[in-house]
């Protein structure tokens, strides 16, 4: 209960940070953009290719009658765009389009990457890889902003979040983007240009 209750107040905080100015956003964004320090963590793990989200079967309206399709939704890395592809009942491709105003939950791949690239991070790592149950909470809000330098349209931006005591004591709050393969905001809430003033997305 306790991490759960340490998450509502998280999203809570997310949400009402949502509402802030961002004349300082802008001003930063006007700085050049700095590449965010590499993790540690092999780069053959690295995202890549066209990854499977979501796929399902159902019943859908082609030309004024009903048909079985599966719907695919995707992840394209090579371009950075969520792509949602229609099969029928015999696995032939029928359609696919580009949907880039849609954000979709992270696979447990995709998961399991940003938790290593915050537990091999260099200013990460000692806080996070201590003895005792600090615990890894990643995605629920996809991050992106027009406005930031690095989670804009096109980045997978994803919260990754540490506790400990059962989510009663906060460790860590990091944001990775999947896309650069890079932690871009190790200490979320503390950074300059106040990052925790953007918008996350809610996935589905």
């Amino acid at each position: 209960m306790k991490l759960q209750s340490f998450l509502s107040v998280l999203v809570g905080s997310l949400l009402l940070h949502g509402c802030a100015s961002r004349s300082a956003d802008r001003a930063a964004d006007a700085r050049p953009v700095a590449e965010p320090v590499a993790s540690a963590a092999p780069a053959e793990g690295r995202m890549q290719g066209y990854v499977v989200l979501r796929r399902y079967q159902d019943r859908f309206k082609v030309d004024g009658r009903e048909v079985v399709r599966d719907a695919e939704y995707g992840w394209d890395y090579a371009r950075g765009m969520t792509v949602l592809k229609m099969f029928d009942t015999d696995g032939r491709l029928v359609s696919e389009e580009d949907r880039p105003g849609e954000s979709l939950r992270l696979t447990e791949a995709e998961n399991a990457r940003a938790e290593v690239l915050v537990r091999t991070h260099p200013q990460l790592a000692d806080i996070l890889n201590q003895p005792g149950d600090t615990k890894i909470w990643i995605g629920g809000f996809i991050l992106r902003e027009p406005d930031d330098p690095y989670c804009k349209p096109g980045s997978r931006c994803v919260h990754v979040i540490a506790s400990k005591d059962n989510g009663d004591t906060p460790v860590a709050h990091a944001i990775v983007d999947l896309m650069r393969d890079r932690v871009v905001y190790p200490f979320y809430h503390q950074q300059a240009g106040n990052p925790s003033g953007k918008r996350s997305e809610k996935s589905s």
